[in-house]
């Protein structure tokens, strides 16, 4: 499970299984935020070069993803719908240190999670979704998701001590973990 504390609750499978045109309206949305997280770090953290050229590389991978899964929700008939929020990834952000250079690492660290769960959550719906080739699409983004997860931590810890970095994120997952037990099952990405 990566750093994540807690897995999935059952009733977000259940709920996931049963509305695929929810998850995968949900899924673009996920997809399409993580492109503009990237380039929001670009913008804030210009001059820190690792980074921008990290997320420069995630932000084109991103778009990718998003281009596909927009293309399984055009192929089985359903509309992309306008967002209506990830009351999880905000929950998240609210945990964000509003001062630097804390507020780097915690939106690196913040990141990191949300990918982590994205991560996690493939890996549950790459079993359980009842359409194979869904299924085949779940498993093939796994990499990738748990390699974002890592992008994120190890630009962290070019910028922080490891030491520092593992103790936030501790304090994060510990947050995080609160905060997935506490939420409704929905059909989303991290509902």
């Amino acid at each position: 499970m990566l750093c994540l504390k807690v897995p999935s609750q059952p009733s977000w499978v259940t709920a996931a299984e049963s509305n695929l045109e929810k998850v995968l309206i949900d899924h673009a949305h996920c997809e399409k935020k993580a492109a503009v997280n990237a380039m929001s770090l670009v913008s804030r953290y210009p001059e820190k070069e690792m980074l921008v050229r990290q997320m420069i590389a995630l932000c084109q991978e991103e778009m990718e993803h998003f281009g596909m899964v927009y293309e399984y929700i055009r192929k089985r008939g359903f509309t992309l719908q306008r967002d209506p929020g990830d009351p999880y990834a905000q929950a998240l952000h609210k945990e964000v240190r509003k001062n630097e250079p804390e507020r780097l690492m915690d939106q690196l660290l913040v990141a990191a999670i949300i990918e982590a769960r994205s991560c996690e959550r493939f890996s549950i719906l790459s079993k359980h979704v009842p359409d194979a080739e869904l299924q085949e699409f779940y498993r093939s983004l796994l990499a990738s998701e748990a390699g974002h997860y890592r992008t994120f931590y190890d630009i962290a810890c070019q910028y922080f001590p490891e030491r520092e970095v593992r103790q936030r994120l501790d304090a994060l997952t510990e947050r995080e973990s609160e905060i997935v037990l506490a939420l409704e099952s929905q059909p989303t990405m991290h509902g």
